[in-house]
């Protein structure tokens, strides 16, 4: 049996040039909009000046400054890492100091709370300039210096509250901050002073009393409820009074 080859159909030539559709076309089922993507996935650098991250009459630069004028050679003394010689330069005390006395003052007494804090508020990201102080490393300066820095805090804490200078605040389980003493008008004189004094050892002692996976949420809980007040006019409610 021989093989027939059978015909192929012929087809018309395809048209290669492109139609603009017609509005009529789309009658039916019109074509979707189309917007412009939004990518969060992208890495952004944006210019900062650390300076203006805090207002210029802001607690922490009253505390930075008051600690700057202090003599703090008693916790430099076994430092290897010197000027002139190989090594890591350690952190400043005045800086471990600094985050330590604003944290009490705003009623943490976390490490690691502050480590976070490191991460995205203002007031510890001037402080540190824009760095990120790790939890072990403040926590081996306190236990290190335990003895020093418990005095040291009270004093400073109890003096710059009495000029007005901070206010020591409180952070409740809801997140809430409150004021932890009355207000600085009433520290006047020597006894003032010492009412000043005594509110700040009771700060300390109540802070410390909170564990430490509860500050984090407590903290945690600030943040968002800071984030929902300024979210109206950006201006934080006042801080009602113990």
């Amino acid at each position: 049996m021989e093989n027939k080859q059978i015909p192929l159909i012929e087809l018309p030539a395809a048209n290669t040039e492109a139609v603009e559709p017609s509005r009529g076309d789309y009658a039916e089922q019109p074509p979707k909009p189309r917007f412009q993507k939004i990518d969060r996935e992208q890495l952004s650098w944006r210019p900062m000046n650390v300076e203006r991250l805090i207002a210029e009459d802001h607690a922490a630069r009253a505390i930075w400054d008051f600690v700057g004028k202090l003599d703090l050679s008693g916790y430099t003394k076994h430092v290897r890492a010197v000027e002139g010689f190989a090594g890591r330069p350690l952190l400043n005390p005045q800086l471990l100091i600094s985050l330590w006395i604003y944290a009490y003052s705003q009623g943490v007494g976390s490490a690691r709370a502050i480590e976070r804090l490191c991460t995205h508020d203002p007031a510890y990201q001037w402080l540190t300039g824009m760095e990120v102080v790790n939890a072990h490393s403040l926590s081996d300066f306190r236990v290190k210096h335990e003895t020093e820095l418990k005095g040291l805090f009270v004093q400073i804490l109890g003096l710059l509250s009495a000029e007005g200078l901070i206010t020591l605040e409180r952070v409740t389980q809801d997140g809430t901050k409150i004021r932890a003493c009355v207000a600085p008008d009433s520290f006047r004189g020597k006894d003032g002073i010492e009412k000043a004094l005594e509110a700040a050892r009771q700060q300390i002692k109540a802070v410390d009393l909170v564990s430490e996976e509860e500050t984090s949420r407590r903290v945690e809980k600030a943040r968002q409820r800071a984030r929902l007040e300024e979210g109206g006019d950006g201006v934080p409610m006042g801080l009602p009074d113990l």
